[in-house]
């Protein structure tokens, strides 16, 4: 819930572009689903923020260190329409 005005901050892990990376996280998310608390990771978070009503204002992409399969990272601001 956001107050009127308000802001999503998120940091969150999510689906690669790269195809042979996006296939090892489609692979790996229903074991990670279940160890990782209903993790996925295999979301495009700007494509789901933006079906929920949200409009993304500053976001970041790209794999940080460790795992590729686990690093791609999205990072932005999202805002209610």
């Amino acid at each position: 819930m956001l107050r009127p005005g308000g802001e999503l901050i998120l940091v969150e892990h999510g689906l690669s572009p790269d195809p042979r990376t996006r296939r090892w996280q489609q692979r790996l998310t229903p074991m990670w689903r279940r160890i990782g608390g209903g993790c996925h990771l295999d979301r495009d978070h700007a494509a789901s923020l933006r079906r929920a009503g949200f409009s993304v204002d500053a976001l970041a992409t790209g794999y940080t260190e460790g795992a590729r399969f686990l690093s791609y990272t999205y990072e932005g601001i999202a805002r209610p329409v």
